[in-house]
């Protein structure tokens, strides 16, 4: 058998979390077929790959031994840490779950460009949604929900980084918009038990994403949670690609967005009314809602799914 390194960087992480769930399952797969040594660190920055310092722990490594050849899974963020993993000649490979395609075209050599492909975005909590899907739609059939659009996140008075301007933007005029009738705006943020909890009383919630920018990416946690527990998400159309795609206005509202040369929501007030439309448009038609709802699951089914999930990633390595 051949030998293979693997790689973690979420040493110490809670046994709950997708990180050390996926790991795991990804271990025992790969002990059938390599002849696997597993080596476990934090993601402080103390830890240096083929001269890589890595500064994260969302992200897997897996080198082949004999050649020293490596390929990556990076479910972070930000793709800068692949991206200079990239440059190395033993490099063969990645999937990246904020994988933007018009972002690695611009920034990789050719030769490895087909190398990098899309992945899948990971959830905080290891099956969240396999395992609560059918209590939250019992609860959600027992209750009339709230019509007005959901949106819990972070708004900033001061000092707002330059890779969440237009992304705030559009939330803090969305008031301009929409009644207090029709729009529930909580611009603090809460424990991850409390926003499920409210969320779960709402016809539709809406994400803002990180604006599409290679710096803070495009998916949200919170996109997945809400596709595994069938909650029905309107969110500007994603810029990022996955192994299975996400289509708008099938497996979410979408609402198109305009997008700057660093792929970043271009015209935050646009876009703020755009939601707005879409939201009036939707709300009142359950069926569209309930389709929507149940397509994301099938979705977060097949590609999260723990029967699912260990599969699509070593075949998208080929590992």
């Amino acid at each position: 058998m051949r030998k293979l390194n693997f790689y973690s960087y979420h040493k110490g992480i809670a046994e709950y979390r997708f990180d050390f769930n996926n790991s795991a399952a990804l271990e025992k797969v790969l002990r059938t077929t390599y002849d696997l040594s597993r080596f476990e660190y934090e993601g402080n920055g103390e830890c240096i790959f083929q001269g890589i310092t890595i500064t994260h722990g969302s992200i897997l490594i897996f080198e082949y031994e004999d050649t020293k050849e490596f390929k990556v899974y990076d479910f972070g963020d930000s793709p800068h840490l692949t991206y200079k993993l990239s440059k190395l000649p033993t490099f063969r490979g990645a999937v990246v779950g904020q994988y933007n395609p018009h972002y690695w075209d611009s920034i990789v050599d050719k030769l490895i460009r087909h190398t990098i492909t899309g992945g899948v975005y990971p959830e905080t909590v290891w099956q969240f949604g396999e395992l609560n899907y059918e209590a939250v739609q019992e609860y959600r059939n027992s209750i009339e929900l709230d019509s007005r659009l959901h949106w819990r996140g972070s708004l900033y008075n001061a000092g707002v980084p330059q890779e969440y301007l237009g992304v705030r933007r559009s939330i803090e005029v969305l008031p301009n918009y929409l009644t207090p009738q029709q729009l529930n705006m909580q611009g603090s943020p809460v424990q991850f038990n409390q926003y499920i909890q409210e969320a779960l009383n709402f016809k539709l919630v809406l994400s803002i994403g990180g604006g599409g920018g290679a710096v803070c990416g495009d998916f949200c946690l919170r996109d997945i949670e809400m596709f595994g527990l069938g909650i029905p998400l309107i969110r500007p159309k994603y810029i990022v690609e996955t192994i299975d795609p996400l289509i708008p206005d099938v497996h979410y509202i979408a609402v198109n967005a305009e997008f700057d040369n660093t792929y970043r929501y271009a015209n935050p007030e646009k876009l703020s009314q755009q939601i707005a439309k879409k939201y009036l448009e939707v709300i009142d038609n359950s069926s569209i809602l309930e389709e929507v709802a149940g397509n994301a699951k099938e979705w977060y089914t097949r590609n999260l799914g723990e029967a699912s999930i260990t599969e699509k990633l070593t075949k998208a390595l080929n590992l």
